[in-house]
């Protein structure tokens, strides 16, 4: 890579349960003997990647997230609207985004970010949020954003400590199945407007969410637009089938599945629900959520090899 461009690593200690931590350690080691201009910084608190992409995107010409999803949401939301570019290196319990951008998981291609790659502009997603207590929040998300079942799964998830990928968010599925009781949404957008019982609604900025689940197949991240998945339901019994068909996205061919793109959509509800953005927990007391796409704004290296 050209000597004039510097890398800025933001390492999450605890992705990957861990596993992080000890990468980055090796990764000094390789960085220098390839000698590629750089700065490791390791996040120290929940939000801090966020605060350390955006200064980082001041000086550096690539900002990488050493981590899962979490981590990528995190920095990502820091890189957004800047002329940096977004790497991944995948070492997290959860890595949909690095499957959208072949992200490396091993020390000796990290390389090929740089080298063996081509740069992309991906659309963002910004949802304002309403909480149950009159406040207002915005947050990004890059991959998905689901209201409902699959935030109350990613709840779980942050509570099992002894797995990864598949399996763990497998296990919180399972866990959250026991006691989930669907929500009545109003779903909101110029090409749909229903009131309903709703298992779940996944907004889709890219294919898959979950480590692995397939709920947005026809999901791309360059095309300005998300794709909807919306699950109706009255209750875990009634949607229960459904859910093996979502590794695959054959659910969308469901009945009581509903699938569209659009460039933005409201959620609304009488109760507080919960929302995850790219596997980050937005809140478990939610009243109102709208959604809008952000074409174009975030610059992203895609690897190929």
């Amino acid at each position: 890579m050209p000597a004039t461009h510097h890398v800025t690593f933001i390492v999450n200690p605890v992705a990957g349960r861990g596993k992080s931590k000890h990468l980055a350690e090796k990764l000094i080691a390789y960085l220098r003997d390839n000698s590629i201009p750089h700065t490791i910084v390791s996040t120290e608190r929940r939000g801090h990647g966020t605060d350390l992409a955006r200064e980082a995107s001041k000086t550096s010409d690539y900002v990488v997230a050493v981590g899962g999803d979490g981590t990528v949401n995190e920095v990502a939301a820091g890189v957004v609207n800047s002329q940096a570019t977004l790497a991944v290196m995948s070492e997290g319990s959860g890595n949909d985004f690095a499957r959208l951008v072949n992200a490396p998981s091993k020390i000796e291609h990290v390389i090929e970010l740089f080298l063996s790659s081509e740069r992309k502009k991906f659309d963002a997603g910004k949802a304002l949020i309403t909480y149950d207590d009159g406040r207002k929040s915005e947050r990004y998300f890059f991959n998905s954003l689901g209201a409902g079942f699959d935030a109350a799964v990613a709840q779980h998830v942050e509570q099992i400590t002894w797995l990864r990928g598949i399996p763990l968010y497998a296990t919180a599925l399972v866990q959250t199945l026991a006691g989930y009781h669907p929500h009545r949404f109003t779903v909101t957008s110029r090409e749909y407007s229903r009131q309903e019982e709703y298992f779940l609604v996944c907004v889709g900025n890219g294919k898959w969410e979950g480590g692995g689940f397939k709920l947005t197949p026809d999901g791309i991240p360059d095309d300005g637009k998300f794709q909807i998945c919306c699950v109706r339901g009255k209750s875990v019994i009634e949607v229960l089938p459904i859910l093996p068909s979502t590794m695959t996205g054959a659910h969308i061919r469901k009945k009581n599945v509903d699938v569209f793109d659009t460039q933005s959509i409201s959620i609304e509800c009488d109760q507080p629900f919960p929302v995850h953005g790219d596997g980050e927990i937005f809140g478990l007391n939610i009243k109102k959520i709208e959604i809008s796409v952000v074409p174009q704004s975030l610059n992203v290296v895609i690897t190929h090899r």
